[in-house]
């Protein structure tokens, strides 16, 4: 669970930005559910004020922590200062794996990894490992034999160590990997992922084939949300080289007395369908493993009758029991009413630098718990709204 993160010249934050979804004494327990952060943020504002900055963020510290090792020495950390300034990028998440609270810190240019390090929260804050350039510089006695490491300028010291497969270290080194293992959505180090990226079914109808229960969840919200479908079935079949190959069948309702006319392939089924059936995987795998999702502009294609359902499924006990934290921007605004304040931050632009808060962080009462949000927001009352 992730309780905050942040990034110093980083894009369009020249100075920096910071996002806590960590719950306070003054959050109603109605909103809160007693958990100590919330499991649903959603991120509002102009087009082009930073938002997708901010989800950015937590998919570079993913990519960074369990993917770098493996990058050509001729690559580049897939990093941008503000205005490509040069000086370092600053990072910084506070987060829970398996019961233990860490925070993670990491400065790095494009070029090199000039700090990293990995604090515990024991009784208090505790710093367990630090590396500056490519030298360890601390780490605890447990883990010892991360001096036989031999550090990558352009790799994490994480993800590096997990490849030397050392024993006796520990569990904090592969409770952090584990943790950002589970980071899913549409967002790269860069940005948004293109949706022609992601149009082709056959991978997404495999993954269904072989995930019976993935599927089922699927259809059941597919089945809410598309009045005329009544069943979805994976087929298997082979390609031209033999290998196998699967594909949807969408079963409609129909007043034809042929049961096998009421069959549309996935071709003919309409775009909201369609994004439901290619992205609900990631929702399910999701809550299955506790992890994290970051979806920008999650609502395109979607009924806003629907967006309430999806959040729904982080936002319930019983349907996210460990706790997986689903964070997004969106363009509909009743989605701020059905947040609330301590569960949506604005993102607002001036002169060219991007600057977030969360609504709770507006100071009177011009926010009631009792009133909706998004009327203040049409009306210009809380910033992060376009200039037209």
């Amino acid at each position: 669970m992730i309780y905050s993160f942040g990034a110093n010249n980083y894009f369009s934050f020249k100075n920096g930005f910071e996002v806590s979804l960590e719950f306070n004494s003054k959050v109603p327990k109605v909103v809160s559910k007693s958990r100590k952060a919330s499991t649903v943020l959603g991120i509002k504002g102009g087009n082009a004020s930073g938002k997708s900055n901010i989800l950015k963020t937590i998919r570079f510290i993913s990519n960074f922590i369990t993917l770098s090792f493996k990058n050509d020495a001729n690559d580049k950390i897939r990093v941008k200062g503000y205005f490509n300034d040069p000086a370092p990028t600053d990072f910084y998440i506070d987060f829970e794996s398996n019961g233990v609270r860490y925070t993670y810190e990491a400065s790095v240019t494009e070029f090199e990894t000039i700090r990293e390090a990995l604090y515990k929260k024991i009784s208090r804050k505790t710093l367990i490992l630090e590396r500056k350039n490519n030298t360890i510089k601390y780490r605890t006695a447990e883990l010892a034999e991360l001096d036989l490491v031999t550090l990558k300028s352009k790799a994490s010291i994480i993800d590096t160590v997990l490849q030397y497969k050392i024993q006796n270290i520990g569990e904090d080194i592969s409770n952090v990997h584990e943790f950002f293992d589970k980071v899913r959505g549409n967002v790269g180090s860069y940005g948004l992922i293109a949706e022609d990226a992601m149009k082709d079914p056959y991978r997404i109808s495999q993954y269904y084939f072989n995930s019976p229960e993935a599927l089922e969840f699927a259809k059941k919200i597919i089945y809410n949300s598309d009045l005329g479908i009544t069943d979805i079935v994976i087929h298997e079949t082979t390609d031209e080289d033999g290998k196998p190959k699967y594909f949807p069948i969408f079963h409609h309702n129909s007043d034809s007395n042929s049961e096998k006319d009421n069959w549309l392939t996935y071709w003919h089924q309409s775009e909201g369908t369609t994004a439901l059936f290619r992205r609900l995987y990631y929702y399910w795998a999701t809550l299955r493993t506790g992890g994290t999702l970051i979806m920008d502009e999650f609502d395109t294609n979607y009924h806003p009758a629907l967006l309430p359902q999806i959040l729904d499924l982080f936002i319930n006990e019983e349907s996210n029991p460990k706790n997986a934290q689903f964070i997004f921007t969106s363009h509909n605004l009743e989605i701020m009413d059905y947040l609330g304040k301590y569960r949506t931050y604005l993102v607002s632009k001036e002169n060219s630098e991007s600057f977030c808060y969360r609504l709770d962080e507006i100071p009177g009462d011009i926010i009631r718990n009792d009133r909706p949000i998004s009327n203040l927001y049409r009306e210009g009352k809380l910033g992060g709204v376009p200039k037209i």
